[in-house]
């Protein structure tokens, strides 16, 4: 890893090892969990309160898989990895409506888990964010993802 890549936290042994908690985490939280691929995603809303913006940082693990009927599995968390919500099973089949937003990097769910809202989020591509978003960098794996999703789950 270059100094580059290490100035625009695009991984290193902190994030690895950051991976590797996210693995252990999703395998005890979702049966056969160890037959999913898994990365941290992240969602940020601005809102406006008079002349002040606020904003406020979702985190996720996401676990992928093909198959016949493909399906994402989403467990909501901080950004410490201390809190968890249940897993959302969604399969491609019960999903309203998937799509990969190319101008903005981001995805974005329908689905009746959400009631009727969508989910949007990014792949966590840089450890810059520490303290507001899981401190890993997925970058490597955000195209094989991308792919994943437009090929396979993209409705």
């Amino acid at each position: 890893m270059g100094i580059f890549d290490k100035l625009m936290g695009l991984g290193g042994a902190k994030s690895d090892g950051k991976k590797e908690e996210i693995r252990e985490i999703f395998s005890s939280k979702v049966e056969n969990g160890d037959s999913y691929t898994v990365i941290g995603c992240m969602n940020m809303v601005t809102t406006k309160k008079l002349l002040k913006e606020i904003r406020t940082y979702y985190n996720y693990i996401i676990g992928y898989k093909e198959g016949a009927d493909p399906e994402l599995v989403i467990i909501e968390t901080d950004s410490e990895l201390s809190t968890f919500e249940a897993p959302i099973y969604c399969k491609k089949s019960e999903c309203k409506s998937a799509k990969y937003l190319e101008q903005t990097g981001s995805f974005s769910l329908k689905h009746s888990a959400f009631e009727n809202e969508t989910l949007d989020f990014f792949v966590i591509a840089s450890t810059a964010w520490a303290g507001y978003v899981i401190d890993a960098s997925y970058v490597n794996e955000f195209g094989p993802f991308v792919e994943f999703f437009q090929k396979h789950f993209a409705k």
